[in-house]
């Protein structure tokens, strides 16, 4: 999109009129960085680029980093919105039946993919992560009941329901499944690959933030071509210098979208635009590489790596467990793991595990086997009920009060 429009759409909210007042606006270079802090701090009215009758839905980030930043969409938002998806290499139908596992509560993906089914009339199912009524166990349950051609939902819950589906005894991928959608997390080459082997179909992943709605989704191939009709990416150095294609840097993002416009919004990526790469999707547009945010850079003894880094050789393991996390110290990685049921059967120790890791990223890495998630989780369902205003007993009741 041409930058001028990038600045008139901008400019009809009132945190654009007061924070590029007095300024030149002829030179792109010139024009400020929009921060998290300028969204969390102003009036969150002040950033909605419509009048509040065009307002469709109102969202927020999970203020997991700081104050959530919030986020407007207009009604013509969420149809751009729906577009992302519908035009994507996805081809989402009305012969679909979606299972959305993305929470309703305030995020954005669960709300895309259901503006998208609704488009092409599509089915859709409900299954928040963020909600008690659907536990782990009973979205098994559910999808084996209905039978969905997609599931939609986070990287994480893919490694999840599929250790679960396998120690329930449930074949991947179930009936009718041809795609995963992923979104909500960094997903590597690598993971992308080792969740396709896991559940037998094509996993597509969709770019994109509460603060910027999606913006875009893989092509066949994998890869995030920077299509989208209103929205601008660049490639920044630590001075904030813009650094063209083919180098990583931060990212800054600039969008028209009506409820909410964003001019030069550093939001702490870090990527890469690929450009010159012949695609045989057909879309020749560059390639948007992305590495993880900048809190998760780590930096170890002069080593320095992103989480694409070390995610990469995660999923490249010959054990890959259906859970991890790693601990940074200022001289070591402590790695600590949950291991797939399914890989009982595969000789691949804590020893093992460390010295893989620790060889490759050319830091101490101590591997320990743990229980991330409670393995009953995975297969029961707790007791859930809604409020009783009314319990019936089948005795007398005795004493003083009647």
């Amino acid at each position: 999109m041409e930058d001028e429009e990038l600045i008139k759409s901008a400019l009809k909210s009132k945190f654009y009129q007061n924070k590029l007042r007095g300024l030149t606006l002829e030179n792109w270079e010139d024009i400020p960085l929009t921060t998290k802090q300028d969204l969390r701090e102003c009036k969150a009215e002040d950033l909605m680029g419509v009048d509040f009758d065009e307002i469709s839905t109102y969202h927020e980030t999970s203020g997991t980093t700081g104050t959530p930043t919030p986020s407007w969409y207009s009604f013509n938002d969420s149809d751009q919105e729906a577009q992302v998806v519908i035009n994507s290499d996805l081809k989402l139908c009305s012969k679909d039946l979606l299972l959305n596992r993305f929470p309703f509560a305030l995020a954005v993906p669960s709300f895309i993919l259901f503006w998208a089914c609704q488009k092409v009339k599509a089915g859709h199912i409900a299954v928040s992560k963020a909600s008690s009524i659907t536990p782990h166990a009973r979205v098994i349950e559910i999808i084996e009941r209905t039978n969905p051609t997609i599931i939609a939902m986070l990287p994480s819950e893919a490694e999840i329901i599929g250790e679960a589906a396998y120690q329930k005894g449930i074949d991947l991928p179930t009936k009718n499944l041809r795609a995963l959608l992923l979104a909500g997390d960094l997903i590597s080459d690598a993971r992308k690959k080792h969740l396709e082997t896991l559940w037998g179909v094509p996993v597509f992943c969709l770019f994109g933030s509460t603060e910027t709605g999606g913006l875009f989704m893989t092509c066949k191939n994998g890869h995030y071509h920077i299509n989208h009709p209103k929205v601008k990416i660049e490639a920044v150095d630590s001075n904030y210098n813009s650094l063209g294609t083919n180098k990583k840097g931060y990212c800054v993002l600039s969008s028209a979208r009506e409820g909410m416009p964003l001019l030069k919004y550093f939001n702490h990526d870090i990527i890469e635009v690929k450009d010159n790469i012949k695609c045989n999707c057909g879309d020749n547009s560059p390639i948007l590489i992305h590495y993880g945010r900048d809190d998760s850079l780590i930096n170890i003894k002069d080593k320095h790596f992103t989480f694409e880094d070390v995610q990469s050789l995660i999923y490249s393991m010959p054990l890959v467990p259906f859970l991890w996390r790693i601990h940074i110290y200022e001289n070591c990685i402590v790695f600590e793991y949950q291991a797939s049921k399914k890989c009982s059967n595969i000789s691949f120790t804590e020893k093992d595990i460390s010295k893989y890791l620790s060889d490759r990223l050319t830091v101490p890495v101590v591997a320990k086997q743990v229980e991330l998630i409670p393995k009953d989780s995975l297969i029961n369902k707790p007791g859930y009920s809604k409020f009783s205003y009314m319990i019936k007993h089948k005795n007398n009741l005795e004493g003083d009060l009647i």
